[in-house]
């Protein structure tokens, strides 16, 4: 029998024309094609840590974010390491739900 020679360009070109295969850093793997339906099931989880990070604040080696809840817009989280104050990270939870409540943690 004789052997076919496949360039490797061509190999890549085949691998992944369905998606599935990708060659990467000299060897291939298994990747999930943009069309599948797994990715709508973490879809909502990279739209909300790109939306944190894009709404992220930093100062020097400080930073601020905020976020609340999917469930609850009035429910959420606050983190703030030497922007508010400096050399202190405070965390802390907030409900506006009925009356303003916080719980804060300074580390």
């Amino acid at each position: 029998m004789k052997n076919l020679y496949i360039p490797n360009h061509l190999l890549h070109i085949i691998l992944e024309y369905d998606g599935r295969i990708k060659y990467r850093k000299g060897e291939y793997i298994n990747i999930i094609h943009k069309n599948d339906l797994r990715y709508n099931m973490i879809k909502p989880i990279i739209l909300k840590k790109k939306k944190i990070m894009k709404e992220t604040e930093i100062s020097g080696s400080g930073f601020y974010f905020e976020f609340s809840f999917d469930i609850c817009n009035s429910v959420g989280l606050v983190y703030d390491y030497n922007f508010s104050y400096p050399n202190i990270f405070e965390i802390y939870y907030y409900d506006m739900r009925n009356d303003w409540e916080q719980i804060r943690t300074y580390l």
